[in-house]
């Protein structure tokens, strides 16, 4: 995936199989503790996340928010779909 809105780090963290969430929190200097307290999720729940499960919508729009993240950047992964 190339987006001019991803900074390049984060960018190769996704080029070498990191998944976007992880990758951005990385960016930013969060702990998976910090990013559930930011969103509201269980630290558990977060790192289910970035192995892979799929979520829901709101947990992506709890996430993108807390990361600060440009409008839609996590919808554009294609590797990320709603749950069922």
């Amino acid at each position: 995936m190339k987006d001019s809105r991803i900074p390049e780090p984060v960018l190769t963290a996704m080029s070498e199989g990191t998944h976007i969430i992880r990758a951005y929190r990385e960016h930013l200097g969060y702990s998976i503790e910090d990013l559930a307290v930011a969103c509201g999720l269980a630290a558990e729940e977060i790192q289910n996340i970035e192995s892979g499960l799929r979520y829901n919508k709101g947990y992506r729009d709890r996430i993108a928010r807390s990361l600060s993240l440009p409008v839609g950047i996590l919808e554009a992964e294609l590797d990320i779909s709603d749950a069922a």
